[in-house]
């Protein structure tokens, strides 16, 4: 974690002073010697003007066994993946004052930060019989972005996100190789059915329409098989509803998904306490949960899904708003699923946004 000896408000600009006191949480674990990862914590006084890689080198400066890469430095920083490169007033101005450094994947940890990144050039290789030199190199540009990947957290051996874009590239280059490209693009297991494309790169790089528009190329939907119709017709609907005269006892989420809005969850979070109920914040509230795989990877949307519900119940929520009306059908829908997949009960309300407003509106008068 990082902590400056300045007061600001994560997103805004900053005026620094001469020095800046880092507190800096790192990640450690080497698979020769350690049995699992852990973390030290460190203090620096910077300038603001330094690279994350010279904060690397501080690090490895007080603590001979911390390891990062000599090249292609990428690693995670509260779970956003950046590069070396960029400047640590940058980072702290859009991430606030705690941070916490970690491999860009951490099971691909072999050593610290070092990356075995076999798997990149792998990835490639599908391609190369398409690809000239020009294409390798931009295909080696998309480093970071393959490692932001959040596909990876669900299926290790998934081809990424950098390779996807490189095919769409490729295809329109030379549309006479595009079935084979497709083909390349499409295990079953680790290919493009495994990918619901999310930003995870500090400086966003926005490449859904283009993975949109391949899967339109490449994928099906997937038939349901009729022991799954049948399993579906003995789970009984779940009733979710919030009473709102108890209200003040309720533990109040709110799933914004790919609505990109903080003006949305701080009007939500006013309303929740005006109305005596606590705001519940979750990480998972921003990232996408299925949505996009659910009729060609259904396995994969009911994890992500599984996944998305059980942060905001573990997090303390026992009520889950939804900023989208599409959003609530859909994990309606998918819970039993989601919780025989998950193996736990997800006890929550589960209630629209606009029902909310309309339920609080109606307290007011």
């Amino acid at each position: 974690m990082v902590i400056f000896n300045i007061t600001h408000t994560k997103g805004t600009l900053m005026n620094f002073s001469t020095t800046i006191e880092l507190q800096i949480k790192a990640f450690f674990f080497n698979a020769q010697t350690d049995y699992l990862p852990y973390y030290k914590n460190f203090s620096f006084n910077v300038t603001g003007d330094e690279s994350v890689l010279d904060i690397l080198k501080m690090i490895k400066t007080k603590k001979s066994d911390f390891s990062y890469p000599n090249t292609n430095v990428v690693l995670r920083v509260n779970n956003w993946v950046l590069t070396g490169d960029e400047k640590i007033s940058t980072v702290v101005e859009q991430l606030g004052n705690e941070l916490r450094i970690d491999p860009a994947l951490m099971y691909r940890s072999d050593n610290g930060l070092i990356l075995n990144d076999d798997d990149f050039m792998q990835s490639f290789n599908l391609l190369e019989t398409y690809a000239d030199e020009e294409d390798k190199a931009y295909y080696e540009s998309l480093y970071p972005l393959h490692y932001a990947s959040a596909s990876f957290e669900y299926n290790h051996n998934y081809i990424g996100d950098a390779v996807l874009l490189l095919a769409s590239k490729l295809i329109e280059k030379n549309p006479n190789n595009k079935e084979a490209i497709l083909e390349a693009i499409n295990d079953e297991f680790n290919g493009i059915a495994s990918c619901e494309y999310e930003n995870n790169l500090f400086h966003a790089q926005e490449h859904a329409e283009t993975i949109a528009s391949l899967k339109k190329l490449v994928l099906k939907e997937v038939n349901t098989s009729i022991i799954d119709k049948l399993c579906d017709l003995a789970i009984k609907p779940k009733q979710h509803t919030l009473d709102i005269e108890n209200i003040h006892e309720r533990n109040i989420a709110l799933y914004i998904g790919s609505v990109e809005s903080s003006e949305l969850t701080q009007n939500t979070k006013t309303a929740v306490v005006q109305n005596g109920a606590t705001f519940i914040e979750f990480p998972m509230s921003t990232k996408l949960a299925g949505q996009s795989v659910v009729t060609t990877n259904p396995e994969l949307a009911h994890q992500k899904a599984g996944k998305m519900l059980l942060d905001a119940l573990d997090h303390g929520a026992d009520t889950l708003l939804f900023a989208q009306d599409e959003d609530l059908e859909l994990f309606r829908k998918m819970l039993a699923k989601c919780e025989r997949v998950v193996g736990r009960d997800i006890k929550l309300n589960l209630i629209s946004l606009n029902k909310f407003q309309t339920l609080t509106s109606k307290v007011a008068v």
